[in-house]
C-alpha cells in the first residue's frame, strides 16, 4: 500500500470509515457459513487499517470501536443487541479490539515516518539545488533569487528572500541570520506568519546548509574577482612592456639621428653636401618622431573615449587621397573609385589618420609593390578595400594585429613600425560607425575592407565630387 503524505478531508475519512465498516459487515455475513464467526472479525482491520493510514490514528481508533460494535451487534450471540451471552465471544471482541487498536498506532508511526522521510529528501533536494544555483550560477545576486524562490515554493511561503546584509524583523517578516563563524554573512528572511512548525524546521534543517553554501559562494566569489584583477593587471603589466619597449625603440632611434646630425652640424669639417645630408636626415627623423606622437595621442583619445567624431558630410575619395599624400613617396598607389560615390557622414580627419595608418602598413609591407585602393558602394554600405602584395597575414594572427602595439611574429623581425597603426584605424573607423576587418592568405598579401555606413543625403549636404575611374 503507498502511503499518502498528504492528509485528505476528514468528512472524507468518516463516509470511507462507515462504508468500509459496512462493506466488512457485509463480507462477514457472506462468510458466515464458511468459517466460525469470531474468526471472521479479522475482515474489520482492513477498513481500520485503510482509514488510519490515509485519516490518522484518531479516525482508525473511531473505525475500530465502531467495527466492534457492528461485530457485536449482527455476529455475536444474542444478534441485534449490544449485549454478549458467551464470556468466550467478550475475549474474542477485546482481542480485536486490541489489534484494531494496535493497526491503528502502527498506521500512524509509518505514516509520520514516512512524512519525515520525504521533509528529509525534499530538504536534501534543497540542498543541492542550492549548491548548483549559488555555486555554479552565473552571479551570486541572481542565483540568491532564485535559491529564495526555490525555497518559497517548498515551504508554501509566499515570499522567501536572501539578503548580504542584516535585516530588522517587523510584523510581517521573519529574519533568521546567516553566519560563517564567527561573521554575518547574510540574513535569511521568511513571512512572519509562517508556521511555527516549519520556522523551527527551516532554523534546524535548513539553515546550516544555507549558511555553508553561500560562505563557499562568497568565497568563490572573491576569489573570481581576484583572478579577474590578477589577470587585469598582468594584462596591464603587459601592454606597459610593450609600450615602454615599443616606443623607447621608435623615439631612440630617431632622436640618435637628431643628436648625430647635430653634433656633426656642430662640426667645421663638415662639407656642404655633407650638411644638406645631415639636415635632411634630421628632418626625416623629426618627422617620424612627429608622426609617432601623433599616433599615441591618437590612441591614448581612442582608448581613453574622449576620441568623438564631429560628424559631417565627407568624401571617402577625398579621404583616401588626402591620406595618400600624408604616407607621401614611400609609397606608390592605384585607384578604382567608383564614379558618384556617395558621401558619408563621418569625421573626415579621423578617416584621414584611419586611411593614412592603413595606406603606410600596406606601403611598409608591400615589398616595394603598388598598393591597390579601391571603393565602391554596395546596398548600404560604402566599402573601400586596401590590397597589398606582401608576405601576407596567418589565419591565427588576423585577429591580433588590430591590438595596440601588436606585431605579427612572421615579419616583426624585418620590418620596423610601432604596431599602433592599424589599433588607431579600427579605433577611428568603429567610432565614425564602421567596421573593419582583413582578409589573408600567407604569401598572398593582404586586403584591408573597411565599411561605412551611406545615410540618406539631406538638402543642406554637399554634391559628392565624381571618382576618377583609375589614376
Amino acid at each position: 500500500m503507498t502511503l499518502r503524505l498528504g492528509r485528505p478531508p476528514l468528512l472524507l475519512g468518516a463516509v470511507a470509515a462507515a462504508l468500509g465498516v459496512g462493506v466488512a459487515t457485509g463480507a462477514v455475513a457472506a462468510l458466515e457459513g464458511v468459517a466460525p464467526v469470531v474468526s471472521l472479525s479479522v475482515v474489520y482491520l482492513v477498513a481500520v487499517l485503510a482509514v488510519s493510514t490515509y485519516w490518522g490514528a484518531v479516525l482508525g481508533v473511531a473505525t475500530s470501536v465502531v467495527s466492534a460494535l457492528a461485530f457485536n451487534f449482527f455476529f455475536l450471540e444474542p444478534v441485534h443487541r449490544f449485549t454478549i451471552a458467551d464470556s468466550r465471544n467478550w475475549v474474542a471482541l477485546l482481542a480485536f479490539l486490541t489489534v484494531a487498536l494496535v493497526t491503528s498506532a502502527v498506521a500512524e508511526t509509518a505514516r509520520a515516518t514516512a512524512l519525515e522521510a520525504d521533509e528529509r529528501r525534499r530538504e536534501a533536494d534543497l540542498g543541492a539545488a542550492m549548491a548548483r544555483m549559488l555555486l555554479g550560477g552565473p552571479g551570486l545576486s541572481e542565483s540568491l533569487a532564485l535559491t529564495a524562490r526555490h525555497l518559497a515554493e517548498m515551504l508554501g511561503a509566499a515570499s522567501v528572500s536572501i539578503e548580504l546584509a542584516a535585516v530588522p524583523g517587523d510584523e510581517r517578516r521573519f529574519p533568521l541570520p546567516l553566519m560563517d563563524g564567527d561573521v554575518r554573512i547574510g540574513t535569511l528572511v521568511l513571512p512572519a506568519d509562517l508556521a511555527a512548525r516549519q520556522q523551527a524546521r527551516v532554523r534546524e534543517r535548513i539553515v546550516p546548509a544555507l549558511e555553508s553554501i553561500l560562505a563557499a559562494a562568497l568565497a568563490r566569489e572573491r576569489l573570481q574577482a581576484e583572478v579577474v584583477e590578477t589577470a587585469s593587471l598582468r594584462r596591464s603589466d603587459e601592454m606597459k612592456t610593450a609600450v615602454l619597449r615599443s616606443v623607447s625603440h621608435d623615439l631612440r632611434t630617431p632622436v640618435t639621428t637628431v643628436l648625430a646630425g647635430i653634433r656633426a652640424l656642430g662640426t667645421s669639417s663638415v662639407t656642404e653636401p655633407e650638411r644638406r645630408q645631415v639636415e635632411a636626415d634630421i628632418g626625416e627623423a623629426a618627422s617620424r618622431l612627429s608622426l609617432l606622437i601623433d599616433k599615441l595621442l591618437d590612441l591614448a583619445r581612442l582608448q581613453a573615449g574622449t576620441a568623438a567624431p564631429h560628424q559631417t558630410w565627407c568624401s571617402v575619395d577625398e579621404a583616401l587621397r588626402e591620406a595618400a599624400d600624408q604616407v607621401g613617396a614611400g609609397g606608390t598607389f592605384t585607384f578604382s573609385i567608383d564614379r558618384d560615390l556617395p558621401l558619408v557622414r563621418a569625421d573626415a580627419v579621423q578617416l584621414e589618420r584611419a586611411f593614412a595608418n592603413l595606406l603606410e602598413n600596406a606601403t611598409r609591407y608591400g615589398a616595394g609593390h603598388p598598393v591597390s585602393v579601391r571603393a565602391r558602394a554596395v546596398g548600404g554600405r560604402l566599402m573601400v578595400r586596401i590590397v597589398d602584395q606582401g608576405p601576407g597575414i596567418p589565419r591565427h594572427e588576423q585577429e591580433r594585429i588590430f591590438t595596440p602595439f601588436y606585431r605579427a611574429e612572421s615579419t616583426a623581425r624585418d620590418v620596423a613600425g610601432s604596431g599602433l597603426g592599424l589599433a588607431i584605424a579600427k579605433g577611428f573607423v568603429e567610432a565614425n560607425g564602421g567596421r573593419i576587418a582583413v582578409e589573408s592568405l600567407p604569401g598572398q598579401g593582404a586586403t584591408f575592407v573597411i565599411e561605412l555606413p551611406i545615410e540618406p543625403v539631406d538638402d543642406a549636404a554637399p554634391i559628392a565630387a565624381g571618382g576618377a575611374v583609375s589614376s
